[in-house]
């Protein structure tokens, strides 16, 4: 079996609040399931996951608000990428079944609005994830 590559952001800031996400990377095999974890220093109501494929820009999984069930977006399943919000400081995400297709960069992000479907990333596209390749540190991804 290959292994997939999924590179996390391992830390950043959002409007002062200090975002943590834990593994940095994570090398795992085809089938398995892995969990991204994400703390932020300050209790805000929204948490946003996204991933970034190699080449491309941010794109939103899901909106977790805490104690509910999250909001995915067209293409994104809960039974494929779970979601928990069990404190306003705290997220988890899962990949299910990871394949190849996989193999991407994972952010969360906190807010305590919702992005608007005009607004658009700032983040520039990433370049091929590669064993190699250093975690990217970037600004707020809304």
């Amino acid at each position: 079996m290959l292994p997939c590559l999924l590179l996390l952001l391992g830390q950043g800031s959002v409007f002062g609040a200090l975002l943590s996400q834990k593994p940095r990377r994570d090398i795992c095999q085809r089938g398995t399931s892995t969990t991204i974890q994400c703390e932020v220093d300050s209790q805000l109501a929204l948490m946003f996951w996204y991933r970034q494929l190699a080449g491309q820009g941010l794109i939103l999984i899901a909106t977790a608000n805490q104690g509910t069930k999250a909001t995915y977006e067209s293409g994104f399943t809960e039974e494929k990428f779970p979601i928990s919000r069990p404190t306003s400081t705290f997220s988890t995400l899962t990949v299910n079944n990871v394949s190849l297709p996989d193999s991407s960069f994972y952010f969360c992000s906190a807010g305590d609005t919702a992005p608007g479907t005009d607004q658009r990333s700032e983040q520039e596209p990433q370049p091929a994830p590669s064993c190699l390749a250093p975690t990217p540190v970037s600004r707020d991804p809304r």
